[in-house]
Protein backbone atom coordinates (compact mmCIF):
# COMPACT_ATOMS: atom_id res chain seq x y z
CA UNK A 1 0.00 0.00 0.00
CA UNK A 2 3.12 2.03 0.72
CA UNK A 3 3.75 1.93 -2.97
CA UNK A 4 0.31 3.43 -4.14
CA UNK A 5 0.55 6.27 -1.60
CA UNK A 6 3.92 7.05 -2.48
CA UNK A 7 2.43 7.65 -6.21
CA UNK A 8 -0.06 10.00 -4.91
CA UNK A 9 2.63 11.71 -3.01
CA UNK A 10 4.08 12.31 -6.49
CA UNK A 11 1.32 13.35 -8.25
CA UNK A 12 2.34 14.98 -11.38
CA UNK A 13 5.98 14.11 -10.94
CA UNK A 14 7.30 13.30 -14.50
CA UNK A 15 10.66 13.39 -12.89
CA UNK A 16 13.01 10.96 -11.67
CA UNK A 17 12.78 7.12 -11.80
CA UNK A 18 10.58 4.52 -10.38
CA UNK A 19 11.37 0.73 -9.99
CA UNK A 20 9.26 -2.01 -10.95
CA UNK A 21 8.18 -2.18 -6.90
CA UNK A 22 6.73 1.01 -7.16
CA UNK A 23 5.14 0.82 -10.35
CA UNK A 24 3.34 -2.82 -10.34
CA UNK A 25 2.34 -2.32 -6.65
CA UNK A 26 0.59 1.01 -7.84
CA UNK A 27 -0.61 -0.98 -10.84
CA UNK A 28 -1.98 -4.12 -8.77
CA UNK A 29 -3.89 -2.05 -6.04
CA UNK A 30 -5.01 0.32 -8.76
CA UNK A 31 -7.15 -3.08 -10.63
CA UNK A 32 -8.17 -4.52 -7.50
CA UNK A 33 -10.00 -1.23 -6.46
CA UNK A 34 -10.91 -0.38 -10.57
CA UNK A 35 -12.46 -4.22 -10.26
CA UNK A 36 -14.09 -3.70 -7.21
CA UNK A 37 -16.21 -0.34 -8.09
CA UNK A 38 -16.82 -2.00 -11.62
CA UNK A 39 -18.08 -5.07 -10.05
CA UNK A 40 -20.62 -3.04 -7.94
CA UNK A 41 -21.55 -0.86 -10.77
CA UNK A 42 -22.55 -4.10 -13.12
CA UNK A 43 -24.32 -5.68 -10.07
CA UNK A 44 -27.42 -4.02 -10.49
CA UNK A 45 -27.57 -4.60 -14.35
CA UNK A 46 -26.55 -8.37 -14.23
CA UNK A 47 -29.54 -8.61 -11.56
CA UNK A 48 -31.96 -6.89 -14.43
CA UNK A 49 -30.79 -9.51 -16.97
CA UNK A 50 -31.26 -12.12 -14.83
CA UNK A 51 -35.01 -11.06 -14.13
CA UNK A 52 -36.11 -9.94 -17.51
CA UNK A 53 -33.88 -13.54 -18.83
CA UNK A 54 -36.26 -15.26 -16.11
CA UNK A 55 -39.53 -13.87 -17.45
CA UNK A 56 -40.23 -11.91 -14.11
CA UNK A 57 -40.14 -8.17 -15.69
CA UNK A 58 -39.20 -6.70 -18.96
CA UNK A 59 -37.85 -3.78 -18.38
CA UNK A 60 -38.08 -0.89 -20.73
CA UNK A 61 -35.12 2.03 -21.82
CA UNK A 62 -35.97 4.04 -18.89
CA UNK A 63 -35.87 1.33 -16.67
CA UNK A 64 -32.63 0.85 -17.87
CA UNK A 65 -31.33 4.18 -17.63
CA UNK A 66 -32.45 5.30 -14.22
CA UNK A 67 -30.84 1.71 -12.82
CA UNK A 68 -27.12 2.67 -15.04
CA UNK A 69 -27.98 6.30 -13.73
CA UNK A 70 -28.76 5.59 -10.13
CA UNK A 71 -26.09 3.51 -9.48
CA UNK A 72 -23.57 4.90 -6.78
CA UNK A 73 -20.51 2.59 -7.89
CA UNK A 74 -20.90 4.32 -11.48
CA UNK A 75 -20.16 7.92 -10.17
CA UNK A 76 -17.67 6.71 -7.67
CA UNK A 77 -15.42 5.43 -10.26
CA UNK A 78 -15.60 7.85 -12.25
CA UNK A 79 -14.17 10.07 -9.70
CA UNK A 80 -11.51 7.04 -8.64
CA UNK A 81 -10.84 6.98 -12.17
CA UNK A 82 -9.86 10.64 -12.54
CA UNK A 83 -7.95 11.27 -9.27
CA UNK A 84 -5.82 8.02 -10.55
CA UNK A 85 -5.20 9.01 -13.89
CA UNK A 86 -2.53 11.93 -13.41
CA UNK A 87 -0.42 9.44 -10.72
CA UNK A 88 -0.81 6.65 -13.11
CA UNK A 89 0.60 8.31 -15.99
CA UNK A 90 3.58 9.92 -13.88
CA UNK A 91 4.85 6.48 -12.43
CA UNK A 92 4.49 5.00 -15.60
CA UNK A 93 6.94 7.67 -17.11
CA UNK A 94 9.33 7.44 -13.94
CA UNK A 95 8.84 3.75 -14.65
CA UNK A 96 10.37 3.98 -18.36
CA UNK A 97 12.60 6.50 -17.46
CA UNK A 98 13.87 4.06 -15.15
CA UNK A 99 14.96 1.70 -18.02
CA UNK A 100 16.40 4.58 -20.00
CA UNK A 101 13.43 5.18 -22.28
CA UNK A 102 11.28 8.60 -22.54
CA UNK A 103 8.29 9.40 -21.13
CA UNK A 104 7.55 10.13 -24.60
CA UNK A 105 6.90 6.64 -25.49
CA UNK A 106 4.16 6.39 -23.40
CA UNK A 107 2.13 7.89 -26.52
CA UNK A 108 2.83 4.71 -28.27
CA UNK A 109 0.92 2.97 -25.63
CA UNK A 110 -1.57 5.68 -26.31
CA UNK A 111 -1.06 4.75 -29.64
CA UNK A 112 -2.50 1.68 -29.26
CA UNK A 113 -5.03 2.02 -27.67
CA UNK A 114 -6.29 4.41 -30.28
CA UNK A 115 -5.72 1.39 -32.56
CA UNK A 116 -7.98 -0.73 -30.92
CA UNK A 117 -10.75 1.79 -30.78
CA UNK A 118 -9.81 2.12 -34.71
CA UNK A 119 -10.15 -1.79 -35.36
CA UNK A 120 -13.35 -1.73 -33.72
CA UNK A 121 -14.53 0.52 -36.19
CA UNK A 122 -13.36 -1.77 -39.09
CA UNK A 123 -14.63 -5.07 -37.48
CA UNK A 124 -18.05 -4.78 -39.54
CA UNK A 125 -16.67 -3.62 -42.95
CA UNK A 126 -13.07 -4.43 -43.38
CA UNK A 127 -11.50 -7.36 -41.32
CA UNK A 128 -8.47 -7.30 -42.64
CA UNK A 129 -7.93 -3.74 -41.78
CA UNK A 130 -9.47 -4.58 -38.40
CA UNK A 131 -7.37 -7.09 -37.87
CA UNK A 132 -4.04 -5.55 -38.87
CA UNK A 133 -4.68 -2.93 -36.62
CA UNK A 134 -5.59 -5.12 -33.45
CA UNK A 135 -2.09 -6.76 -34.16
CA UNK A 136 -0.40 -3.83 -33.83
CA UNK A 137 -1.83 -2.43 -31.34
CA UNK A 138 -1.19 -6.14 -29.44
CA UNK A 139 2.47 -6.29 -30.65
CA UNK A 140 2.80 -2.60 -28.60
CA UNK A 141 1.70 -3.36 -25.95
CA UNK A 142 3.31 -6.35 -25.33
CA UNK A 143 6.47 -4.82 -26.38
CA UNK A 144 5.33 -1.81 -23.37
CA UNK A 145 4.79 -4.69 -21.00
CA UNK A 146 8.40 -6.28 -21.51
CA UNK A 147 9.59 -2.85 -20.54
CA UNK A 148 7.59 -2.96 -17.63
CA UNK A 149 9.55 -5.77 -16.29
CA UNK A 150 12.46 -4.50 -17.42
CA UNK A 151 15.06 -4.23 -14.68
CA UNK A 152 16.53 -0.58 -13.78
CA UNK A 153 18.95 0.48 -16.05
CA UNK A 154 22.40 0.60 -13.27
CA UNK A 155 23.87 3.52 -11.79
CA UNK A 156 22.57 7.04 -12.23
CA UNK A 157 20.89 7.93 -15.79
CA UNK A 158 20.11 11.57 -17.42
CA UNK A 159 16.72 11.08 -15.40
CA UNK A 160 18.42 10.45 -12.02
CA UNK A 161 19.91 7.84 -9.48
CA UNK A 162 19.03 4.44 -9.60
CA UNK A 163 16.29 4.06 -6.85
CA UNK A 164 17.13 0.58 -6.09
CA UNK A 165 20.81 1.50 -5.11
CA UNK A 166 21.65 3.17 -2.11
CA UNK A 167 21.70 6.97 -2.24
CA UNK A 168 25.51 7.75 -0.62
CA UNK A 169 25.53 11.60 0.31
CA UNK A 170 29.63 12.78 -0.31
CA UNK A 171 30.29 14.99 2.38
CA UNK A 172 32.47 18.48 1.21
Amino acid sequence: MKWFIKCFKQYADFTGRARRKEYWWFTLINAVISTVLITGGLVPIVKMAFNAASGDTTPDEWEIVRIILTNPFLYIYMVYYLAVLIPSLSVTVRRLHDIGKSGYWLFLQIGASLLISLANLYTGTNTAVAMTLSFIAVAISILFLVWTFTDSQPGENKWGPNPKEPQTTEIQ
